[in-house]
């Protein structure tokens, strides 16, 4: 079992990095990071956005820590770089090669599944061979609510291919579980606990089981409704409720979340948002939202630190930022800038609750 606390899933979009990049050195030794890889913003040079800048960035965020990557299979983020390294021919030899370009960097692989009517996994099989004699660790990335049958047959031949020492990280995979946590929250809880006591079924040869989910909503207001609600509110959150009941029942289960992104990751389109601050509590989140001629940002964060729930002594990137948008002088005003902020608040509070355990 690794020391990480705190496994974050992110995207490799701007806001995202940023977020990361103002994170303290001590809070990154901390956690293991998966980062999804994306394509870059387009320019005239690089049409399709290069995977290569984003793979810069990320060493520089990284330094010589490690990480997790993985690919984005989302249409809206791939381009023809990243299809090409998903292709499972010859061992994903084209990842393989990507990898090796990267060999100074501290990456941990995600093994990539495809299906196979078979179910033989030759090509998984052949990678995970040739991989795990080169590196440490490797990581794949399942639903949390397979079948155990089905889990184990996807598990076994990863783990029988396996290197030297050789572990894997498990990552089960909720996605957006707002609306289960509603509905169906003990279904919920009990298939994450049955996978993760298959996953550890594999003893030694697995390093960390992981939980993944989000619940931020895609609409902030109509969760916290309200009379108030268009310009303040507090809406609940169920991550930590959701880990903590795992933790009930699997007790060796890891931390992880997408750090307060909705798995939509809706595009905000120029004029049509309205300024917010979101500030993370152990369950839930608060929020002030004024349009630009009611005070914009600054409005906002002058809002914030009167609200008794706000921690104003974490010492983070993000309590300096909403410092100064109080002040009248925001470094950023842009929703993508503040979902950085919010992102660095509560990945902190994150590693806070797992002090706690």
């Amino acid at each position: 079992m690794s020391d990480f606390k705190y496994f974050p899933i992110i995207k490799t979009r701007d806001a995202e990095l940023r977020c990361f990049k103002n994170l303290e050195e001590n809070t990154l030794k901390q956690i293991l990071p998966i980062y999804e890889l994306t394509k870059s913003r387009r320019t005239k040079v690089a049409p399709d956005g290069d995977i290569h800048r984003r793979m810069l960035q990320i060493k520089d965020i990284q330094q010589d820590k490690p990480y997790i990557l993985d690919l984005s299979t989302n249409p809206k983020y791939i381009n023809p770089q990243i299809e090409q390294l998903i292709d499972e021919y010859n061992g994903f030899v084209e990842w393989q090669y990507f990898l090796n370009l990267y060999k100074d960097q501290n990456i941990i692989p995600m093994v990539h599944l495809y299906e196979d009517d078979e179910m033989t996994f030759t090509e998984v099989e052949k990678f995970v061979r040739e991989m795990s004699l080169i590196t440490p660790h490797l990581a794949v990335r399942m639903p949390h609510d397979l079948e155990p049958e089905e889990l184990a047959s996807y598990l076994r031949p990863i783990v029988n291919n396996l290197q030297n020492d050789c572990t894997l990280f498990v990552l089960l995979d909720a996605c957006y579980v707002r609306d289960l946590a509603k509905n169906s929250f003990a279904e919920l809880i009990n298939d994450f606990s049955v996978s993760t006591k298959v996953s550890l079924d594999f003893g030694n040869k697995i390093e960390d089981v992981v939980m993944l989910c989000t619940s931020f909503p895609s609409s902030t207001v109509k969760e916290a409704q309200g009379q108030r609600a268009d310009f303040d509110g507090i809406f609940r959150s169920y991550e930590e409720e959701i880990f903590q009941k795992i933790k009930h029942n699997q007790p060796a289960i890891k931390y992880g979340d997408y750090a307060s992104i909705n798995t939509e990751q809706i595009e905000m389109k120029g004029g049509t948002f309205v300024p917010r601050i979101d500030i993370a509590l152990d369950d839930g989140f608060i929020y002030k939202r004024y349009r630009r001629d009611d005070g914009s940002y600054p409005r906002c964060a002058k809002e914030i630190k009167l609200d008794p729930r706000y921690i104003k002594n974490m010492s983070t990137w993000a309590n300096t930022e909403i410092e100064l948008a109080s002040k009248d002088t925001p470094t950023g005003i842009s929703p993508s800038y503040w979902i950085s902020v919010r992102m660095e608040y509560y990945i902190n509070t994150r590693l806070k609750l797992r002090s706690l355990d």
